[in-house]
Parts: structure tokens; sequence; C-alpha cells
């Protein structure tokens, strides 16, 4: 609900330095993430008490520790329940299985800072980006190197992502002469990019988040006031349009697709942060005048339920993400998803504090190739 926070919310203050990530398990939306300057990366719960609760929070559920810099990523795996890669500076991605607190891999081979990671939809692969100018596939278990091929020339920030269950792959990254370019890799084989998109010739990194059920890419740059979208298909990517706005945003959040408003044929919801008070959501439509399901644009999405354990998935086992008919969706309203299992022996409350939502700009709509989109 839009609104305004008390002035005393409660915050996490445990980190001793800046916190650089933070991320929601997608297996249960009380659980969160963190990562910081102080070389550690944090597990908290949101209590249920988050309304009445005064005091801040000062313990974590867990603490993982044994890094030699600061902490730049965390990734929860999408299909194994309390696996989390943390990303370092000191050249190392570790993948924890967060219910024993141990370190279950270090993937290594890294000549300069992490600049980004992604799971691949069963979290068996993990791609990631360097500031060495390389993109690397890793076997998440094993900690061997895939795939290895040289990436983005520019030094700045790169990120990649995963475009759905197909070996495909979208990185976001600076040309040597600065300009801002989108690549479109092979996973099988990092070469050669299969395809190079100029994007423009702005300072701010780009953010892409892939949505696999309308295959659209959408890409948003760091201080940016605009959202480009792109059609991934055929090997290649059809600039579709672009929500714009005034205000720069810091940084996007995306809601998962069984949070989306299907009554209202809601395919992509973004979080952006606009200040540092204020976030704004930003709805991607489909405008249809008919009341029904709309099958075309819902196929299954992840039902945040885990397919593996965490002993399952370190055994080596494999298994595709649980899936959940839309259609439920349409009758039932949007699912929330947590679990009583505890993820650590010592299970703190914990609260997190939250910006003001923003009321959302006037509706805008555009056309694209067979559809068109409303962004509100």
């Amino acid at each position: 609900m839009p609104g305004k926070l008390r002035g005393d919310y409660p915050i996490f203050s445990a980190h001793a330095g800046a916190v650089l990530d933070t991320q929601f398990s997608p297996f249960d939306d009380d659980i969160i993430a963190s990562g910081a300057e102080d070389h550690h990366a944090m597990v908290w719960r949101v209590p249920a008490d988050l309304e009445e609760r005064e005091e801040n929070v000062t313990e974590p559920l867990l603490k993982l520790g044994g890094h030699g810099r600061k902490v730049g990523h965390v990734v929860w795996n999408p299909v194994a329940e309390n696996v989390l890669a943390v990303s370092s500076s000191d050249y190392t991605v570790r993948v924890w299985d967060v219910q024993h607190g141990k370190e279950r891999q270090k993937l290594q081979g890294f000549k300069d800072a992490v600049l980004s990671i992604a799971w691949n939809h069963d979290g068996s692969l993990m791609a990631a980006t360097c500031r060495d100018k390389k993109l690397r596939i890793f076997d998440a278990r094993s900690g061997s190197v895939v795939q290895e091929g040289a990436s983005h020339t520019g030094i700045k920030g790169s990120r990649v992502v995963w475009l759905g269950s197909q070996p495909r792959l979208a990185t976001t990254g600076f040309s040597r002469g600065s300009d801002r370019e989108m690549f479109l890799w092979n996973a099988d084989n990092l070469e050669e990019p299969i395809n190079r998109t100029k994007i423009d010739m702005s300072a701010g990194m780009l953010m892409p988040f892939y949505d696999p059920s309308t295959s659209i890419l959408y890409v948003g740059g760091k201080g940016d006031g605009n959202i480009r979208y792109y059609e991934y298909s055929d090997d290649k990517m059809y600039l579709l349009s672009e929500y714009t706005s005034p205000e720069p945003q810091r940084g996007l959040g995306v809601m998962p697709k069984r949070g989306v408003d299907v009554s209202k044929c809601e395919v992509m919801r973004f979080y952006k942060v606009a200040s540092d008070t204020m976030i704004e959501p930003i709805t991607f439509r489909v405008p249809r005048k008919s009341e029904s399901f709309q099958a075309d644009i819902y196929p299954p999405a992840a039902a945040g339920s885990a397919a593996l354990t965490a002993d399952e998935y370190f055994a080596g086992k494999t298994a595709e993400p649980v899936l959940i008919d839309m259609d439920k969706l349409y009758s039932q309203g949007p699912l929330v998803v947590g679990s009583e299992a505890p993820i650590a022996s010592k299970a703190v409350p914990a609260a997190a504090a939250a910006p003001s939502p923003s009321q959302s700009q006037g509706p805008v709509e555009w056309s694209m190739n067979y559809k068109a989109i409303k962004v509100k």
C-alpha cells in the first residue's frame, strides 16, 4: 500500500560497513541475505510483528565470514533451498550451505574484482563477469570453469543475466570508448557474442532483468530515468520501447512473477529506488479488454517452492524449478511463500527499513511488435 513509514522504523544494523547488495530468498518471503563492505554476508528474518517493533536488529540469523575483502553480491540458488552464492573483491565467489552455515565451494580463477554473478535456471551453473574483462561460466558444485571468453572491453561495471532455460546469456557493459552496450551469448561457446547492441554514451551502469514468460529483457541504467525493453527472438534482441521518467533510479528490484496482478494483465513490476526516502513501483501491463485469464502471456512460472534441499543439491542432484499455473493466481490472488523451518540454529527476529512508496506516474502506452505494454 502506498504511504509513509514512521520516522523511527526499525532497521538492520549489524554490518560494520556500507551494505552493497541484498536479496530476498525465492522460497521464503521473510528471509533476506545482505553483503557489505565489512567483508561479511548476513542472513536475516523479517519478524511477524514488524509494524509494532521499535528496536533495531543488531544480530542476524547467520553471519558468513571468510571473505578477504568487501562482499559485492549475494544471490540465492533458484532451485535448491538455503544455497547462497556470495561474491567478494578478494577475487572469489563462495557457495554457502546456509542451513548448516558451511562454505561448500569456492569459485576461483578471477584476475580482478567480480562485477556480477547469476545462476542458470536449474542452479547447476553460475555465470560471472569480472573487471579483468572476462565472462566465465562455472560448475557451481565442482568449482570448475566450464566456459570462458573475452567480454566487454571497458573497465566500468558489467552485468550478466541468463535468458530463462535456454543456453543463452545477455551481458551489459562498456566498450573501450565508453559506449554502453549489450552482448548476447551462447552459453556453450563464449568465443564470440552472437549479437552486439550499442545502447548509448551515458555513464551509468546498465542493469538487465529477463522475463522468460514474455521473452522480454528489461534494461535500466543506474542514474537514468528510463527502462528500455527488448524482445528476445531467434538469437536477436529487438528494441520494443522504453519507460521514461524525469526521476533517476539508484537501483531496481523486481516482483516475482507469482506476485503480479494477473487480473490486470500485469507482466512485470519494478520497485525503483528513486531517493533516500522513496521507492516507486513501476507496473508493466498488456492492455486487454477481455476479463478472462490470458494464457498466452502467463505460462507456468516459479512457484516459490524449492525442488531440492541443500544436501541433495551438494550431493549432485539436479532438478527443474517448481512451477505454478498462473491461472491459479487469477482466481486466488498473489501467492505468498514462507516456511517455519529454521535456516540456522539461532533464529533472531529481524526488521528491515523500507522507504515509503510513491504514487506511480500517469499511464503511458507504447506499441510492441505484437502487443502493447502499458506502463503505470
